[in-house]
């Protein structure tokens, strides 16, 4: 049972997805949740496989952070029973109100774990891994695990009304149990952003994304290849197993005066200031928190039409939305954006407004921090 101080329950949270190593949006999501539950008072302890502790401000905000390596994201039989037992003892040992979980692998192990031992869990959808976009086979194993944990559940929360909309046509669980709560991030402090965007010599296009899939740089150069007539310079920030393939292509057409790979970077802010572009190709998603960041200074943006981000990007307003593989309409709105400061700053314009409006922190963690006091309530009901 959760304890109160100054008549307000204070809550022990276990935070458990799957890894801490690369910067993403799910990890990016459990950091700041864990940061502001931290400052207000709960007891929260993040639990992952492979953790990085320079890209996070845990350590530096106290929070506990207890890693079992043996977790990965790969589905691996002898892997994931030994992660059963050492969460297990993990979740023993803390004795928390509630699990928090994210990512699937993380997700279907905690649950299961939680459940038998009497904890309420509460699964974060950031996308389902049987959405549109994933391999078919992927789609199938996913989804069957997702059904099959779902009476484990005591609730589940989506980024997206669209991973909502997909669960309930799926029936992976009962209308009850799911809530859709939009990502959101705080207001940048001190912010250097300037009131108008000027091109100085040439539009700065940025992308920060994971080279990974579902992430499509590969569109965006063949795209931006075909476009030398036109000023731009494109900035990738990001990393992972598909960087290589992606700067050979840049050398093979002569644009490593254009491109730049800029890695991880934890100043993200301070590059999108600079930039008038922001680009997010994918063959899914669930709600970009990347495109957030874009939308919280002032960026247009251009985006493949999958998972959330039509509630993020609202088309020809502050922003493009396309079909997978569309290079052709890719190229046109590129093209357009790049020749039209002026619609530049009024779909920015458009993307700051609507940040403000919806996606920021604090509606997202309040309403989030009520999803866990009523998970940890409606246990406590149920006698279990």
């Amino acid at each position: 049972m959760p304890i109160k101080l100054r008549g307000v329950a204070v809550l022990k949270i276990v935070q458990l997805i799957t890894r801490m190593d690369k910067i993403g949006g799910a990890q990016k999501h459990v950091e700041a949740l864990a940061i502001q539950l931290k400052r207000d008072g709960h007891e929260v302890t993040v639990v992952t496989g492979s953790y990085q502790p320079t890209l996070w401000r845990l350590q530096e905000e106290k929070i506990t952070v207890v890693r079992i390596p043996v977790m990965q994201r790969a589905i691996h039989l002898t892997k994931d029973f030994q992660t059963f037992w050492q969460l297990r003892a993990v979740f023993k040992n803390i004795q928390p109100d509630v699990v928090a979980t994210h990512s699937s692998k993380a997700g279907v192990i905690g649950r299961v774990v939680g459940s038998l031992l009497h904890i309420p869990t509460v699964f974060t959808a950031h996308s389902w891994s049987f959405t549109e976009g994933v391999p078919q086979k992927k789609q199938a194993l996913y989804y069957r695990m997702e059904k099959s944990v779902q009476r484990f559940t005591t609730k589940i929360i989506t980024v997206s009304d669209y991973d909502r909309e997909l669960a309930l046509m799926k029936k992976v669980a009962p209308a009850h149990k799911l809530l859709t709560i939009h990502n959101g991030i705080d207001p940048i402090e001190n912010s250097h952003l300037t009131t108008e965007k000027t091109y100085m010599e040439q539009p700065v296009i940025v992308m920060v994304a994971r080279f990974e899939v579902p992430k499509r740089h590969d569109l965006l150069l063949e795209a931006l290849a075909e476009l030398t007539d036109v000023p731009w310079q494109l900035q990738l920030i990001g990393d992972g197993s598909l960087r290589p393939a992606l700067e050979e292509f840049v050398e093979q057409h002569d644009l490593t005066d254009r491109i730049s790979f800029l890695g991880d970077q934890l100043d993200v802010h301070t590059y999108l200031e600079k930039s008038h572009l922001f680009v997010l190709l994918s063959d899914w998603e669930g709600l970009p928190i990347s495109i957030i960041e874009a939308m919280r200074v002032g960026l247009p943006i251009v985006a493949t039409n999958v998972g959330g981000v039509k509630e993020l990007v609202v088309d020809h307003d502050n922003g493009f939305l396309l079909e997978r593989e569309d290079k052709e309409l890719l190229k046109k709105r590129l093209r357009h954006l790049l020749m039209d400061a002026t619609l530049c700053q009024q779909m920015g314009n458009a993307s700051e407004h609507r940040y403000l409006q919806y996606f920021t922190f604090s509606p997202m963690y309040q309403k989030t921090l009520t999803v866990y006091q009523q998970a940890v309530s409606e246990f406590v009901k149920k006698g279990d």
